[in-house]
C-alpha cells in the first residue's frame, strides 16, 4: 500500500466513542486531507505549512527531465523524514514512462498523477508505487467503468466547479461512483464551508490547493466543518409477522353429533 492509501485510509477511518464515564473523548479528526499541487521550489513551504499530500507539477515541457535531473528546484530536504510524525505522501503530476515511473520511485516520490491519453500503460506497473488518475472532464461512463480495473489510489477530478450547483455535485458523485475511488478536487483558498461539506458529500477526500498560505486557511476551514452525518436506511416499511405459535386448527366437527 502506498503512502497515498494509508493516509486516505487512516483519514476516512470512523474512531469508536470510548466507553465508561471517565473515558477522555479524543480531538475530532479533520474529515478531509489538504494538499499542496504547484512547484518544486514550494514543496518546502507547503510542507511546513502542514500539507497532508504534496504533488509537484512536473507537466510543463521538460519538467519531468527538470525534476530528476540533478539542476531541478526540488530542494534536497524536502521529503525529509520526521520521525516525530508521519510522512506526508509525496507525488509527481507527470506522464512518464517505465523508466521515468521508476526514477520517480528512486527519487522518493510516493505516487504518480497521470493523465490516461499520454501515459505508458508501462509505467503504472510497479505496485509499490501509488496512482491517482487525472480525470478528464469529457469521460464517459463505459471509459470510467473500465478505469476501475487499474490499480488506483484517487482520481483527480481537477478544478472544483463553480459554481457547485447540484448538477455538477451530481458529476464529481458519478465519478466516484462508476471509478469506485475517492476524488482529489483543487480548491481555491477561500472556498467556503457549504461548498466543502458538499464536496465531502459527493466523495471528494483531499483537496488541492497552489500555495503555501493557502494550505493554512483550507485546513482551518476543513477543521471547522460539522460531523458527517450517519447515513440513513432506507427506511421502507417492513410487514413482520408474529413469531408465536400458529393457532391451532378448528377440529372438524363430529358428523355424528
Amino acid at each position: 500500500m502506498s503512502k497515498l492509501a494509508d493516509a486516505i485510509k487512516r483519514n476516512q477511518r470512523t474512531e469508536s466513542t470510548p466507553m465508561g464515564f471517565g473515558a477522555a473523548r479524543p480531538a475530532a479528526k479533520p474529515s478531509m486531507l489538504v494538499g499542496f499541487l504547484g512547484a518544486a521550489g514550494d514543496v518546502v513551504k507547503a510542507r511546513d505549512a502542514g500539507a497532508d499530500l504534496l504533488i509537484v507539477d512536473a507537466r510543463p515541457s521538460g519538467g519531468l527531465s527538470k525534476l530528476l535531473g540533478a539542476s531541478n528546484e526540488l530542494p534536497a530536504d524536502a521529503f525529509k523524514v520526521d520521525t516525530t510524525q508521519v510522512q506526508s505522501p509525496a507525488g509527481a503530476f507527470a506522464d512518464p514512462d517505465a523508466g521515468g515511473a521508476k526514477a520517480l520511485k528512486d527519487k522518493g516520490f510516493d505516487f504518480i498523477v497521470f493523465e490516461p491519453e499520454n501515459t505508458p500503460a508501462g509505467a503504472l506497473l510497479d505496485e509499490d508505487m501509488g496512482y491517482v488518475l487525472a480525470l478528464t472532464s469529457s469521460a464517459e461512463d463505459s471509459a470510467l467503468r473500465a478505469f476501475s480495473s487499474l490499480q488506483l489510489d484517487a482520481v483527480f477530478y481537477g478544478d472544483m466547479p463553480s459554481p457547485l450547483t447540484v448538477g455538477k455535485q451530481a458529476d464529481l458523485m458519478r465519478a466516484a461512483s462508476l471509478v469506485g475511488k475517492p476524488l482529489l478536487v483543487r480548491v481555491p483558498a477561500d472556498v467556503s464551508s457549504e461548498d466543502l461539506q458538499c464536496l465531502r458529500g459527493a466523495g471528494v477526500v483531499g483537496l488541492l490547493v497552489n500555495a503555501a498560505d493557502a494550505v493554512t486557511k483550507v485546513k482551518e476551514t476543513v477543521a471547522a466543518l460539522p460531523a458527517r452525518k450517519a447515513k440513513r436506511d432506507d427506511a421502507r416499511p417492513m410487514v413482520s409477522l408474529p413469531r408465536g405459535q400458529a393457532p391451532a386448527e378448528e377440529e372438524a366437527d363430529d358428523e355424528d353429533e
